[in-house]
C-alpha cells in the first residue's frame, strides 16, 4: 500500500446500493458508467445481442481480434454486469421495463426518439418510478435542426470549433489527438448524473437530462466565444507558438516548451544565459513584441541544444515555466503518477495482465473499484433469472426468439 492509498477495509462507497442501467454504447455513456461503477454502483450494461460495437476496437493481446479482449471495451466497462437484450422484440422491451422499474439511473445513447418509439422513453420508464434519473447522450442533443444527424469524432471536433483553433495559421485546421469530445461528454454526464441523483434522493423526484456532445466540448473553447461575441474578433490559429515565450520547440531528444508571462522574463533570461536576452529590445516588454520573430529564432536555436530532463531541471531551479512534451511511455513510467496510485493493475482471464489509468482523485473517505469488464451476456442468468424471476426455460425461449 502506498503512502497515498487511503482505502479502508469494507469502507462504503458513494454509490453503494445504487442501480444503474447502461444502454449506452461507444465511449461517452460507458465512460460515465465506468466512474459510477468504480464508486460502488451496480451498473447493468444492457448490450445488443451482438455486443457493444466498442468490443470490435483494439488494441488486443498479440493483435488477435477478440470481442472479449478489446482494450477499449475493457477500459470503459470494468466492474459492470452485462445483459443482452434485443429491444426490437416485445420480450426484450418488457425485460427492460422490469429492469428500469427498480433502477435509480438510466444512461442511454440511442438516436433521438429510438427509445420513445419503443415505449421506453423517460415518460414511460418513470411512470411507475418517479425518482428515476435518465440521461441521453447524443452528438447534437434531442432537439434542434441537427438532432438526428450522426457524427464521428472528426465531425465533432469540427462542429465544436476546436479544429478551427488547432494548427498553424497558414495550414488547414487540425484534429486533436484521441477522442476528447466523447470523453468530455462522459465526464460531463457523470457530473450531471451525480447532481440529478442527489436531487432525486433529496426531493424524491427524478429528472431527464438531454446532453449534447457538441455543446459539452464547444463550452471548452473558453474565451474564444466571448471574444467573438463581444468584440467581433475572429480567432485565428496560432500553431504551437503564440509568441516567442509561449510555445513549443524541438529539443535534442524530443519537444519542450515555455509558457512565460512578462513577470517571468528576468528569471528566464538569467536561466538561459544568453547575453543578448538582457538587451532592451528583448528585456523591455514593448520592444520584445516588436522583435518577437528575432527572439523566436534565438529560442529555436537554444532549445535544440537542450535535453528534456535538463530543460525541466533548469525550470525547477530557476522558477521558470519550462517543461517537456511527455510521451505515452513517459506517462506510463511516471514515478509521480505511480506514487499517487494513478494506475490500476488488473488481471483479466482472457486478456492477461493490464494496466489502466485509474483514479481521477484521491479520497480518505472512499476508494475505487477497478475490476474486470464483463463477457457479453455474462450476467443474463443472474439478472433475468435470479433477480427478475424468469424461469430457466424462459431464458431458452428468449434466446430462441433472439430477445436475449
Amino acid at each position: 500500500m502506498s503512502e497515498h492509498d487511503q482505502s479502508q477495509p469494507n469502507v462504503s462507497q458513494p454509490y453503494d446500493g445504487v442501480r444503474v442501467l447502461e444502454l449506452a454504447e461507444g465511449i461517452s455513456g460507458p465512460y460515465a458508467g465506468r466512474w459510477l461503477a468504480a464508486l460502488g454502483a451496480d451498473v447493468v450494461k444492457v448490450e445488443r445481442t451482438t455486443g457493444d460495437p466498442s468490443r470490435a476496437f483494439g488494441p488486443w493481446p498479440d493483435d488477435l481480434p477478440d470481442d472479449e479482449t478489446s482494450g477499449l471495451f475493457l477500459y470503459l466497462n470494468g466492474d459492470k454486469r452485462s445483459v443482452t437484450l434485443n429491444l426490437d422484440t416485445s420480450d426484450g422491451r418488457e425485460i427492460l421495463r422490469e429492469l428500469a422499474a427498480s433502477a435509480d439511473i438510466v444512461i442511454e445513447s440511442f438516436e433521438p426518439g429510438y427509445l420513445a418509439d419503443r415505449g421506453l422513453g423517460y415518460d414511460a420508464l418513470s411512470k411507475d418510478n418517479t425518482s428515476l434519473v435518465m440521461i441521453s447522450i447524443t452528438p447534437f442533443g434531442q432537439t434542434g435542426p441537427n438532432a438526428n444527424l450522426p457524427a464521428t469524432e472528426l465531425t465533432l471536433y469540427a462542429a465544436c470549433g476546436q479544429m478551427w483553433l488547432t494548427g498553424h495559421p497558414d495550414r488547414p485546421p487540425l484534429k486533436n489527438g484521441g477522442s476528447q469530445p466523447s470523453y468530455q461528454a462522459g465526464l460531463n454526464a457523470f457530473a450531471a448524473i451525480s447532481g440529478a441523483y442527489y436531487g432525486a434522493v433529496m426531493h424524491e423526484q427524478g429528472s431527464y437530462i438531454d446532453l449534447s456532445m457538441r455543446e459539452t466540448y464547444a463550452a471548452m473553447a473558453e474565451a474564444f466565444h466571448t471574444r467573438a461575441s463581444q468584440l467581433g474578433i475572429e480567432t485565428q490559429r496560432s500553431g504551437n507558438n503564440l509568441n516567442a515565450l509561449w510555445g513549443v520547440y524541438e529539443l535534442s531528444d524530443g519537444y519542450g516548451g515555455i509558457c512565460a508571462l512578462p513577470r517571468n522574463y528576468p528569471a528566464f533570461a538569467e536561466a538561459v544565459g544568453l547575453p543578448e536576452l538582457q538587451e532592451d529590445r528583448f528585456a523591455d516588454p514593448g520592444q520584445r513584441l516588436l522583435n518577437n520573430d528575432e527572439l523566436m529564432a534565438i529560442m529555436f536555436g537554444w532549445f535544440i541544444g537542450q535535453t528534456r530532463e535538463d530543460l525541466l531541471q533548469l525550470g525547477i531551479e530557476n522558477r521558470v515555466p519550462f517543461g517537456f512534451v511527455a510521451t505515452m511511455e513517459d506517462l506510463t513510467n511516471s514515478e509521480h503518477l505511480h506514487s499517487r496510485d494513478f494506475f490500476a493493475e488488473l488481471n483479466d482471464d482472457r486478456a492477461g495482465s493490464l494496466t489502466y489509468p485509474g483514479r481521477l482523485w484521491l479520497s480518505n473517505g472512499h476508494d475505487w473499484k477497478m475490476g474486470r469488464a464483463p463477457l457479453l451476456g455474462e450476467h443474463n442468468v443472474d439478472v433475468i433469472h435470479s433477480e427478475l424471476g424468469y424461469e430457466r426455460e424462459d431464458l431458452v425461449r428468449l434466446r430462441e426468439l433472439d430477445a436475449i
